[in-house]
């Protein structure tokens, strides 16, 4: 008779609410990823376009005056966030330290590139929704 391997961890289910956070942030953050890459990997003739782009938009001037560094430091950013929904999914408590880190530190950056010329209340508010019912799952993570 075969013997059963299976740690009792892993047979843990994943909670439905955890699931669909798990997959908003693969997608947003995974849009992150690529997005902030690709500016990174092309950013003078990224912000030249932008400034064709956003020229009527004085909402979003202050991307104009974004240095390279800001986006590179979004991307790794992004993958953190990506890196923590993975662990997640995999019921890992590391994943949700990774991912909150990775989502304060992002409500930061633009106040220090750009001053108060950002509005973060609309990122403070999905940041704080996401990370409240990611820390509820926390009891089925280990």
């Amino acid at each position: 008779m075969e013997q059963n391997n299976i740690h009792p961890e892993s047979q843990a289910k994943r909670p439905q609410l955890l699931t669909i956070l798990c997959i908003f942030t693969f997608i947003g953050s995974g849009m992150g990823v690529l997005g902030f890459f690709m500016v990174s990997v092309n950013y003078e003739a990224t912000m030249e376009t932008m400034r064709k782009v956003y020229a009527d938009m004085p909402e979003f001037s202050f991307l104009l005056s974004a240095p390279k560094d800001f986006f590179v430091i979004s991307f790794l950013l992004s993958g953190f966030s990506v890196v923590g929904a993975l662990l997640m999914w995999k019921l890992r408590k590391a994943g949700f330290h990774f991912y909150t880190a990775a989502q304060l530190i992002f409500l930061v950056l633009p106040m220090i590139y750009f001053g108060k010329e950002t509005n973060p209340i609309l990122n403070i508010l999905m940041t704080a929704i996401f990370v409240y019912l990611y820390a509820r799952n926390l009891k089925y993570m280990h």
